[in-house]
């Protein structure tokens, strides 16, 4: 399912649950509503696994293959700590927002994307005019070989750039070079970061052990960084120690971050706190996403603008060039 799609998807079960329903009724309520053919199969999934003994978090995710260990986390802390309502609905925020950032990413595409189609159509009409091709057929052929090129370059791009963004979630040295990158490493932190701390509060309203909170939010971050330290978080907690000091050692955590956990963790007001600044890293994800998002449509279109312009010198050079030569023998 698309963020859009989850955004919806969580939504609707948190209004259904904070009403009064049980997660059996919710899902049956929202079959009758002809979801989606995704939505539809988790729901009859959950439906199955909770009639044959399992647990929901089980239950959940046992036949789709795109919910997420944010997800699983999520749902497992609310299901325990009996507020399942409340981790939809952290879970339909959360998505709402990549939602929001996706689809301003994309508008903000459009533009350049239509201006590379274009330089395209240029750069290859001008070409059966310096052969002895002539006619529809020779230049239809060509427009559609350029064509052809851009996607499959603008595919192995994408392909290339998603197997690294993963291959980040898992390798520490790959995952900090990536933050040192700007702009990325703002989007990046704070997505991580949203991630972690919504896990932890959940985990925290939960009643949770601290150790599996730690547990639970390394492995919602999808962040090798954050994942590592929050496994010696989870070491640190199962030997009785505070957390407050380790995260202000860490360079993984932010320090404005890591200094309110300290005075929290004092205080006894980790909910609230965990609660506030997963609102903030939220925010900053989204302002920090649209930012990058900015750039990389700066870049794409001076990109294509040169493109274009290299294809349009090139006619003409090519062109006052064979001027320069009629009736030499």
């Amino acid at each position: 399912m698309t963020a859009h799609k989850k955004h919806l998807f969580y939504t609707e079960l948190a209004k259904l649950l904070e009403a009064g329903f049980g997660i059996r009724q919710a899902a049956a309520v929202m079959l009758d509503t002809r979801l989606p053919r995704a939505q539809a199969v988790i729901l009859r999934a959950l439906d199955q696994g909770l009639e044959d003994g399992r647990s929901i978090t089980a239950a959940f995710g046992s036949s789709a293959a795109g919910v997420s260990d944010l997800e699983r986390s999520m749902i497992g802390a609310g299901e325990r700590g009996g507020r399942l309502a409340a981790a939809f609905q952290h879970l339909a925020d959360y998505f709402g927002m990549l939602a929001a950032v996706r689809a301003d990413a994309l508008k903000r595409l459009i533009y350049p994307i239509f201006v590379l189609h274009l330089g395209i159509f240029l750069t290859v009409l001008p070409q059966p005019l310096r052969t002895v091709e002539t006619g529809a057929g020779s230049f239809g052929g060509r427009l559609l070989l350029a064509l052809l090129a851009a996607y499959a370059a603008g595919f192995i791009l994408l392909t290339l750039l998603r197997a690294l963004l993963n291959a980040a979630h898992k390798q520490v040295l790959l995952d900090r070079l990536l933050n040192r990158v700007p702009f990325v490493r703002k989007a990046r932190g704070s997505l991580a970061m949203a991630r972690f701390t919504k896990v932890y509060h959940m985990g925290i309203l939960a009643g949770l052990s601290m150790v599996e909170t730690a547990q639970s939010a390394a492995r919602a971050a999808h962040s090798a960084t954050l994942g590592e330290a929050g496994r010696a978080l989870a070491v640190a907690a199962g030997e009785g120690r505070q957390l407050g000091p380790l995260m202000l050692a860490s360079p993984a955590f932010p320090k404005a971050f890591a200094r309110s956990y300290a005075t929290a963790e004092q205080s006894g007001t980790l909910d609230k706190d965990l609660e506030r600044w997963s609102a903030v890293f939220q925010s900053d994800a989204a302002r920090a996403a649209a930012a990058l998002a900015t750039v990389i449509t700066a870049l794409l279109y001076a990109s294509v603008l040169a493109f274009v312009a290299w294809g349009i010198c090139s006619f003409y050079l090519s062109y006052f060039n064979a001027l320069q030569h009629i009736g030499e023998p």
